[in-house]
């Protein structure tokens, strides 16, 4: 009861934004050109569902990010945990993982465009190298943080590497993987986006391109909302894991 109350405040603040967008602009063809207004963006986004086009554009960039995430958490966690198990080449390689997540992604854009082309392969491809890295730090990290007098126990009582991994790394470092689902969540969804705003005929960061060379600020803004709405729906997909991360635990771990 008392979460729903809280709610009900978060939303407070939200509302009498939006109120006093409207009363600003609703008088000014000048504001409305440059801000838009809340009850037009709400009208273009219904507007745009009900036709189909806009529920295209997401489900193209749903795609290419959700791909993206899925390929780049499977790939930097199995690197993550495989450094685990080669110490030696781990001190060599951290040097070069931190080296390549600091690079922008803007800045290999342009590389991807000649190595994937202009399709949704392209986007895929930003999506999973803006979050493999993540991934790989926070499988390794995770991996590193189990408890020590655990590590011990099992080694003294003989258990084998594939016991090892799946009975204490694997679950020691769930809680690394899913705040690192989190995070990458949200880095998938700019990755689809930056490639689809830098070339692509389909696409929400396409959608926004266009219409912000047409000064269409309502429909910029309507497929703003939408990236976000795709961004928290990750994220709750990444919060439920969470919440039901022990089950998911016993079910591997058998």
């Amino acid at each position: 009861m008392k979460r729903k109350i809280t709610n009900m405040y978060a939303i407070i603040p939200l509302i009498i934004f939006l109120l006093i967008w409207e009363i600003l602009t609703k008088n000014s063809t000048r504001a409305t050109f440059l801000f838009s207004r809340p009850s037009k963006i709400i009208a273009t986004l219904i507007d745009k569902i009900s036709n189909g086009e806009l529920i295209l554009h997401f489900g193209v960039t749903a795609f290419e990010a959700f791909t993206g995430l899925l390929l780049g958490m499977l790939i930097g966690s199995v690197i993550g945990f495989l450094l685990l198990y080669f110490p030696k080449i781990s001190k060599i390689s951290k040097y070069y993982v931190i080296a390549l997540s600091s690079i922008p992604i803007f800045a290999i854009a342009p590389m991807m465009i000649i190595w994937f082309g202009t399709g949704i392969s392209m986007k895929v491809a930003m999506a999973f190298f803006s979050t493999v890295f993540t991934a790989v730090f926070q499988a390794y990290q995770g991996g590193q943080n189990v408890n020590k007098q655990d590590a011990d126990f099992f080694k003294l009582n003989g258990a084998s590497d594939k016991q090892r991994f799946w009975k204490l790394t694997f679950p020691a470092s769930m809680d690394w993987l899913i705040q690192s689902l989190k995070l990458n969540s949200g880095l998938a969804v700019l990755g689809a986006f930056i490639g689809e705003f830098i070339a692509s005929d389909s696409g929400l960061g396409y959608i926004i391109l266009k219409t912000s060379g047409l000064y269409n600020v309502s429909y910029v803004l309507a497929a703003t909302i939408c990236i976000i709405i795709l961004t928290l729906f990750f994220n709750l997909c990444a919060t439920l894991i969470e919440k039901n991360k022990l089950r998911i635990i016993r079910k591997i771990s058998v």
